[in-house]
């Protein structure tokens, strides 16, 4: 068996425990465990290892810190957004800047989700931010493990690598500012026209954002053809009963396996792949079988919005470097 193939069933394998572990704990949102499961995937144990440390690492100081913040910023929803807006702002810096920028990019993020939770469900806010940690906490393990034991040079142990970064002060300066203007457009649309799943709406801009803003283009277009097919392939598995548990663990556990061969096999359709597996698994994972279409729908529906909002903001703003790129590559 290939590495590709092996690390994919191993990621199905991880998707699968830490949706029943979520499951058994009670917890509110059992998908969070199974995208982190797949987000650290990588046939690299070293790359897997340290994306997992860095992922718990920012996610435990971003709901620390959003938590403190949440308390204090509740009712005041223009200095949420501006809270929210900066550290969009300071994760996307630090994380093309950085050489350990993801866990930036998720304490940054964390932070904003839960400042942005007080805007929301305000008498929530403490078990939502602690079952983030749980759920991010129990993918991570069960991602890693999983890959100890059926990955590529499975019962080594990783270790912890730093990344180097490319990026400029100022090219990173320059998106970092398009992350925070992004969050506040984000945020005031969801106000005023009721939009749904604003977390989803604000990851799926922020992940987008790359110093090459051609990147970040090509990368939205990717996005949403990745959630289309993911989207409809878990829409099917529901509309062929997703409540019978045996077909809807299966349909999971396949479904998961597919899309990480695509996104472990470092092709040019690798973040579709990516995608993909990350619609199918928010469509698919509630609080057990899905019995309705409902949230699966309003998720997809908020990854799609992000990603439309980003993209245009990244072209405009960027608008004469995409073009002399594009112009130098034709």
């Amino acid at each position: 068996m290939d590495d590709v193939t092996r690390q994919a069933l191993a990621t199905a394998s991880g998707v699968l425990a830490a949706v029943y572990i979520s499951l058994a704990m009670g917890l509110a949102d059992p998908y969070w465990a199974a995208l982190s499961v797949m987000i650290i995937a990588n046939v690299d144990r070293d790359q897997l290892f340290t994306k997992g440390v860095l992922r718990i690492t920012g996610t435990i100081v971003g709901v620390s810190l959003g938590y403190l913040a949440g308390q204090w910023l509740e009712g005041l929803p223009v200095q949420q957004m501006a809270f929210a807006s900066l550290a969009a702002g300071i994760s996307t810096y630090g994380r093309q800047r950085s050489t350990y920028g993801y866990a930036w990019f998720y304490g940054g993020i964390t932070f904003a989700l839960v400042v942005l939770y007080t805007m929301q469900q305000p008498q929530d806010l403490y078990s939502l931010a602690w079952n983030r940690c749980y759920e991010i906490g129990i993918g991570v393990t069960c991602g890693t493990l999983a890959n100890w034991a059926l990955g590529p040079r499975a019962g080594e142990l990783g270790h912890l690598v730093a990344t180097p970064t490319t990026a400029t002060h100022e090219g990173a300066l320059k998106q970092s500012l398009i992350a925070a203007l992004g969050t506040s457009v984000l945020v005031v649309a969801w106000s005023l026209f009721a939009l749904p799943q604003l977390p989803q709406v604000l990851i799926s801009c922020l992940v987008l954002i790359d110093a090459d803003p051609v990147a970040s283009r090509h990368r939205g277009f990717q996005r949403i053809v990745g959630c289309i097919i993911g989207g409809t392939a878990g829409l099917v598995v529901i509309g062929l009963d997703a409540t019978e548990e045996w077909w809807w663990a299966t349909a999971l556990f396949l479904g998961v396996f597919f899309f990480a061969r695509v996104h472990l096999a470092k092709s040019a359709q690798t973040y579709i792949g990516t995608q993909s597996a990350i619609a199918y698994l928010v469509t698919l994972v509630s609080t057990g079988p899905p019995v309705t279409l409902d949230p699966p729908v309003e998720r997809l529906v908020g990854i799609v919005i992000g990603v439309s909002i980003m993209t245009t903001l990244v072209w405009a703003l960027n608008a004469r470097q995409i073009a002399a790129e594009e112009a130098s590559k034709g």
